[in-house]
């Protein structure tokens, strides 16, 4: 068989052409409206008790998906906002002309920083996963919902390495994941006085978690601040709960640094001691995240 040049100049007008065809393909199957209708209703199925709405949405020639301001609000009469989404971009990086969008590559913008997941869907089976999860510099101080959820102030700059798989439609806690989490400058207060604080400052905080047969699994935990630094693992269970009344059942110990002895004085004459012989405090957090029991052994 003999090629001829003018053969060699013809196959990149028919990629090119193909191209157009999975293109075209996509807005006759989901054009303007009834593309965004079936990302709604995407959202409410994957979140039940919540309704989800777009902004807009637009493709990026050739294949890119860009949606704004994505909500999640929930169906309650005060429809409280869950969390908002300023940006979110699909490519797909996986292309056949029988499943033209198969794996692609989430880009998220919201609550300050930029984030990123490789996203696989398998349509017979009715499942996906999410590969290489990046959370990066996400401000919890910006998530109202958290604030409402747990009453009290949380802030912190959040980041996550990690993976996740699940089925579609069902809810998040069934599926399985696992991964590290980080919050650098963070603080939260506390609900009852703690060794004579009312706020626990960190420096960083860090753990690896695991979800499998719908409970949070927690490891390695090591956290530091000015004035406490410790360890710490357990469980969170019953995620099908409500935010607030997901179950904790944490172990650790606790650590007094110098700044907390210095502020103790004759408060907590046990702190010193602690500090010179570096013995930590055991302690247990049980009950739920919107009301935790905090016990020292």
């Amino acid at each position: 068989m003999i090629f001829s040049p003018n053969s060699f100049r013809r196959w990149p007008l028919y990629l090119l052409y193909a191209l157009l065809v999975v293109v075209l393909s996509l807005y006759l199957r989901f054009p303007g409206q009834q593309f965004k209708t079936f990302c709604t209703q995407s959202m409410t199925r994957q979140f039940p008790g919540y309704e989800g709405s777009i902004e807009s949405l637009r493709y990026q020639f050739p294949l890119t998906l860009v949606a704004t301001n994505l909500q999640l609000k929930s169906n309650d009469q005060a429809a409280q906002e869950i969390f908002t989404i300023e940006q979110l971009t699909l490519t797909p990086t996986l292309m056949s002309f029988k499943d033209p969008a198969r794996s692609f590559l989430i880009t998220i913008t919201a609550y300050g920083g930029t984030h990123q997941a490789d996203l696989v869907r398998d349509r017979g089976r009715n499942t996906f996963s999410l590969a290489n999860i990046e959370i990066n510099a996400f401000d919890l101080a910006k998530l109202q919902w958290l604030k409402t959820q747990t009453g009290r102030a949380i802030t912190g700059l959040l980041t996550a390495q990690g993976s996740y798989a699940g089925q579609w439609g069902q809810e998040i806690s069934k599926g399985t994941g696992q991964g590290t989490i980080t919050i650098t400058a963070g603080s939260f207060a506390l609900l009852e006085p703690l060794l004579s604080l009312k706020n626990i400052d960190l420096d960083k905080g860090e753990v690896q978690v695991k979800l499998q047969e719908q409970k949070l699994v927690l490891g390695k935990g090591k956290l530091k601040g000015k004035e406490l630094e410790g360890t710490f693992g357990g469980q969170l269970v019953e995620l099908s709960a409500p935010f607030a009344a997901i179950q904790l059942n944490l172990t650790g110990t606790l650590m007094p640094l110098s700044d907390l002895v210095k502020k103790s004085g004759q408060l907590q004459p046990l702190l010193p001691k602690l500090q010179k012989n570096k013995a930590g405090l055991p302690f247990h957090l049980q009950g739920t995240i919107g009301k935790p029991r905090f016990l020292f052994d």
